[in-house]
């Protein structure tokens, strides 16, 4: 990496820690990068003193500071568009930030809202603690999450885990701060950990934002385990039902077509082949890379060519 592109990188990283009010203890808490390689590297300084020797700090902590300030280093084919998906969203978890209690945004696949969410995280990195839910993660995983982004250590047991939650959460509201906890893709959300969202929630209710974000199908999986009954849905339900907002479903492709100058003819092709946001990017964002490394610009029949 040349020494300039170090310098344009820790030039973003500190504008970007001074706009959020980051300390160099949180970004290399939120970055993994040692403390120490941290202070030089913002002192411009780009070597350390190991063993008595002068040892060139990897380009590795250089893209990692990069990708968490937000800088591009590569040419980027796909910026952000406020479709009205990305705005509802963004308002949504703004105004769940503020209410320091649990809210619930459902939004269809492919809408964006993934997307939407990273982007809220990038502007509120300071006391927003994300975790991307899959269908593997255990209780006793996001937890272990949660934790390790709190900066506690980890605790025995899950009670103790969520009272260690709790506790911090209390404490950063207390000192006047605005925490929230989003957990994404939550429709992958199984009973245990449910169960649990119930008992942080009455822990933290008031201090804390807890924010759920998914499909349909954690709606559905809801009610499905609360007409069975299960233990603790019913009342986590309840306690959730009149803050569930529905990000609207009508999308349009419009805003891209006109960023991207794309031609009428390719806009048909690519109306008839895609379904949402998501699909679009998949088959556009590439087709816009082949067609600036060829210097050409993107018609249909460069895009048929393409993925033929």
């Amino acid at each position: 990496m040349q020494q300039e592109l170090k310098y344009q990188i820790v030039a973003a990283a500190q504008e970007y820690a001074q706009q959020n009010n980051l300390t160099n203890n949180d970004i290399a808490n939120k970055t993994k990068i040692n403390a120490g390689y941290l202070s030089n590297m913002f002192r411009n300084q780009f070597a350390v003193t190991v063993a008595g020797k002068q040892v060139e700090i990897s380009d590795t902590w250089f893209y990692k500071l990069a990708e968490f300030c937000g800088l591009a280093i590569k040419k980027q084919y796909w910026g952000t568009v406020q479709t009205r998906q990305f705005v509802e969203v963004i308002s949504s978890l703004e105004a769940a930030k503020k209410s320091g209690t649990v809210s619930v945004i459902i939004c269809d696949t492919g809408l964006g809202k993934t997307y939407a969410v990273d982007k809220f995280s990038h502007t509120h990195p300071l006391h927003t603690y994300k975790v991307t839910v899959s269908d593997a993660h255990k209780l006793k995983d996001i937890l272990i999450e949660i934790l390790d982004q709190l900066h506690i250590p980890a605790q025995y047991g899950n009670a103790a885990k969520i009272l260690s939650i709790a506790n911090r959460l209390k404490e950063l509201k207390r000192n006047g701060h605005k925490p929230q906890v989003i957990l994404d893709e939550a429709e992958n959300l199984k009973l245990p950990v449910i169960k649990s969202l119930k008992a942080l929630y009455d822990f933290c209710n008031g201090y804390a934002s807890i924010t759920l974000i998914g499909t349909q199908q954690l709606i559905d999986g809801l009610i499905k385990m609360k007409k069975k009954d299960k233990g603790g849905v019913p009342q986590f339900y309840r306690r959730i039902k009149a803050s569930i907002r529905y990000i609207n479903t009508s999308f349009d492709f419009t805003p891209f077509f006109e960023k991207h100058e794309i031609e009428k003819p390719l806009r048909r092709l690519l109306h008839q082949l895609c379904e949402n946001y998501g699909e679009l990017h998949d088959y556009l964002e590439p087709a816009l890379r082949e067609a600036d490394e060829r210097d050409e610009p993107l018609t249909e029949d460069l895009f048929r060519m393409i993925y033929n």
